[in-house]
């Protein structure tokens, strides 16, 4: 009988950490709004894998309202092991929406760092951690 209860206690455990680790990966590729702002990151493919990736950087100005002439610089690098800085600009796509590349040579916790200048020449920065399973 103690092995079943065992058992089901291990299968309920390994299925909460599943969901939890769900969340935490979800979550780390959103963007929170600050003070009516936002820098939201998709990545594409999703789930992320080794090899080339696209990144896209979606602005939004304090009332919520898309930003199509922003200025959007970046930097991707691993977070355990220095693989070398990937850097450039964003491309703008559309609808408030800037697109990059870059290399995801090895699985793990990457960093993509981005730099927004607005229109009216502030500038925004946010981190966005992703990971490669």
């Amino acid at each position: 009988m103690s092995n079943k209860i065992l058992l089901a206690s291990l299968v309920i455990m390994v299925g909460l950490i599943g969901v939890m680790s769900w969340k935490v990966k979800s979550a780390s590729v959103l963007g929170a709004a600050t003070r009516g702002e936002a820098i939201s990151l998709f990545t594409n493919p999703n789930p992320l894998r080794t090899g080339q990736a696209t990144f896209i950087i979606e602005v939004r100005g304090e009332e919520g309202k898309l930003i199509d002439n922003a200025s959007v610089g970046f930097d991707l690098n691993m977070t355990t092991m220095n693989m070398g800085t990937q850097q450039g600009s964003a491309v703008f796509q559309s609808k408030g929406r800037y697109v990059a590349t870059g290399n995801l040579t090895m699985r793990g916790p990457w960093r993509i760092r981005t730099k927004v200048t607005m229109p009216d020449g502030s500038t925004k920065n946010k981190d966005f951690v992703v990971n490669v399973p």
